[in-house]
């Protein structure tokens, strides 16, 4: 065989390698977006709802509203909330660009609205001509817009509900104070939490009222981080079965630390957690 020969068989090999890993990769591509958008869609979806009552002595709170009867960190969804008698609401709270605070879950409106924005890059007005587009029983709700704090605090007001307010992300806590008057004029009980300690730490600064800490499952510096913060307890994930065989929320017990779970939507999990001395349940279908 000649050397131009083997050269050319040789190159051959190698474009063939190329060839297949360039393939290999562009499956795997394929693969990972098709995972995205299954997610994507699966996040977006409405849940399927089945309402829920349970005899339990509980405190029950109604997470983003009665989002399983209305749309969720929507007005509707706390007067929901209110009618079917929830100790408390809770909602999640970002800050516009021109300084209102307004009730959503997510930093932008991909998943709820019928347009897409970054919410603390516009205003209250520019959000406003946004409509809801989401969640249980949507096509009971046409024209539904942002919920804005001071609307969930009327209602809470109204309903003898007790604010049960998430700070969302890192951002805007020199400005907790607003968020704190608010609450103080509207003359609400209200709790604080969030999975970021260092925003329960600035809210500590301005007022005394329970806060929780947000955790998926309970470790010991989780612990040790609400034990430093007076009037502090421990929110967590209640589907997580770590957090009962951990023996964590025994220790958060013998701590004199308070307990929440969260989102408990089925009774038999709402019973275990009562059973291991749980009394706050967030939940998203199940009252009293």
């Amino acid at each position: 065989m000649s050397n131009s020969a083997r050269e050319k068989k040789k190159w051959s090999k190698k474009k063939k390698i190329v060839v297949i890993t360039l393939s290999v990769l562009c499956a795997l591509l394929i693969l990972v977006i098709i995972a995205g958008v299954c997610a994507l869609n699966w996040y977006c979806k409405t849940p399927d709802y089945q309402l829920m009552k349970t005899e339990q002595q509980v405190t029950l709170v109604a997470h983003r509203g009665y989002r399983a009867v209305a749309p969720e960190n929507t007005a509707p969804a706390f007067e929901e909330a209110g009618k079917a008698g929830f100790w408390g609401a809770e909602c999640d709270i970002y800050r516009t660009a021109d300084g209102v605070w307004v009730v959503s879950h997510d930093t932008n409106t991909y998943r709820m609205m019928d347009k897409t924005e970054w919410i603390e890059k516009k205003t209250y007005d520019e959000l406003m001509t946004q409509t809801v587009d989401n969640g249980s029983n949507i096509e009971n709700y046409t024209g539904l817009k942002f919920c804005s704090l001071e609307d969930y605090l009327k209602i809470c007001k109204d309903y003898g509900m007790t604010a049960v307010i998430e700070l969302k992300g890192k951002k805007n806590t020199e400005h907790y104070d607003q968020v704190v008057d608010l609450v103080n004029q509207y003359g609400v009980e209200s709790v604080y939490i969030s999975f970021h300690f260092e925003n329960l730490e600035k809210i500590r600064e301005l007022t005394d009222v329970p806060v929780y800490f947000l955790v998926q499952k309970i470790g010991e510096e989780d612990i040790e981080l609400a034990k430093s913060l007076e009037n502090c307890g421990i929110d967590f994930n209640g589907e997580k079965e770590k957090n009962f065989e951990s023996g964590m929320i025994k220790k958060c017990i013998d701590e004199g630390l308070e307990l929440g779970a969260w989102t408990i939507n089925d009774t038999a999990l709402l019973d275990k957690l009562v059973e291991n001395g749980v009394n706050l349940i967030t939940t998203d279908n199940i009252t009293k």
